[in-house]
């Protein structure tokens, strides 16, 4: 911070530093790193989801669309889908000596 010539408590603000190695440029989100940046802001539940979907050939437009009947039916499958996938990654954790849930 610099001080003014108008009086020693007035107080001019410091200039923005240029952007460089360890400043950002602004974001100027577009394509592939957009795509990114949406992707990495969901939560696992919803990645997981979106993988699901993509599976299935569908995206969430599509499922929007649905009768409800349908789109039930798909709901339940990724829910069940989404729990057989948390309990396998439970089996697979490695590394534990003992069962702490008894």
């Amino acid at each position: 911070m610099q001080l003014n010539s108008t009086g020693p408590l007035t107080a001019t603000p410091k200039p923005a530093p240029a952007a460089g190695f360890f400043t950002p440029a602004p974001a100027q989100e577009t394509g592939a790193r957009k795509a990114f940046g949406d992707y990495m802001r969901k939560s696992p539940a919803e990645q997981m989801r979106d993988q699901i979907l993509k599976a299935m050939g569908l995206t969430e437009d599509q499922l929007k669309a649905m009768p409800p009947k349908a789109r039930e039916a798909v709901e339940a499958k990724i829910k069940q889908m989404i729990k057989t996938k948390v309990e396998e990654a439970q089996e697979k954790k490695t590394g534990v000596l003992i069962d702490i849930k008894a």
